[in-house]
């Protein structure tokens, strides 16, 4: 994490936690429309749109931040944290994408001292940067403010 301008998950105050996920909303709700365009359960990240999570998994980890953890993998792809550039690729904008910051908002407010889960909320919003990026395009956060 040391090329990023965030904090180590394990170092992250609540504030900075609270201001990334702000970020990571704009972002979210920004992303270029050269992606492709997912507002429906067909889409790569439907799951999010009526997220809920996975019974067996959670037997499995007995933890839900786990089972979320595994959850986002299966929806990311389980290689988008340890291959290439280490960024997780954001492939969609539209509705299905954006349901995930709601996600992350709950599970912050339940488990915020959860390094794992932290982690993710960076991780995915590193994924989320990346695309403007690669896109050449400025989001609204670039061009208003700064929250770090």
């Amino acid at each position: 994490m040391s090329n990023t301008p965030y904090p180590p998950p394990e170092k992250a105050s609540p504030k900075e936690i609270r201001n990334i996920l702000a970020k990571l909303d704009v972002l979210l709700t920004d992303l270029p429309s050269q992606l492709p365009r997912g507002d429906d359960f067909d889409s790569k990240y439907g799951a999010f749109l009526a997220f809920t999570l996975d019974e067996d998994i959670l037997e499995k980890t007995g933890d839900e931040v786990a089972t979320l953890g595994e959850q986002l993998e299966h929806a990311f792809g389980w290689q988008s944290r340890t291959t290439g550039d280490n960024v997780i690729p954001i492939v969609e904008h539209g509705e299905a994408i954006c349901a995930l910051h709601s996600i992350l908002v709950d599970f912050y407010a339940r488990f915020p001292d959860n390094n794992v889960l932290k982690k993710w909320i960076i991780n995915i919003t590193l994924g989320a940067e990346k695309v403007f990026s690669t896109h050449r395009v400025r989001n609204r956060i670039s061009q208003y403010c700064r929250f770090f």
